[in-house]
């Protein structure tokens, strides 16, 4: 259950027309677009970024990355659709579990050198 108001196209005339090109996009209307529009400019704005977001990445590279980060973020809801969406791409199960090892493989690295104040000392020139 949303911990927020879900603007199901009862937000702003251009928060109703994004989301009516959603929903023939996706055949619904997924929460994360339902809480995000009662305001279009936002609406738009996010998905801007959505589009340019990894630009020169192929879709198969951005998913997994996607993926990734939401394992690392503990963010459920995003790791159930970027999943939905790489398997939609071809991505393989065993793929996407190595993506969410690497996630947590650089989670653990991080968490550790955060904490012990270790010099930096692997750079790239």
């Amino acid at each position: 259950m949303a911990i927020t108001k879900l603007y199901n196209k009862t937000g702003d005339e251009k928060a109703v027309e994004i989301q009516n090109n959603l929903e023939k996009n996706f055949g619904f209307l997924p929460e994360t677009f339902q809480a995000m529009g009662r305001n279009g400019n936002f609406l738009e704005g996010v998905l801007k970024v959505m589009e340019t977001a990894g630009a020169g990445l192929d879709g198969k590279t951005k998913e997994l990355i996607a993926i990734a980060v939401s394992a690392a973020n503990g963010c459920s809801y995003c790791i159930d659709a970027h999943r939905a969406l790489a398997k939609q791409q071809g991505i393989s199960d065993e793929e996407i579990t190595a993506a969410i090892e690497m996630a947590s493989m650089m989670s653990l690295f991080n968490t550790y050198n955060k904490s012990i104040g270790l010099n930096h000392d692997i750079k790239a020139d």
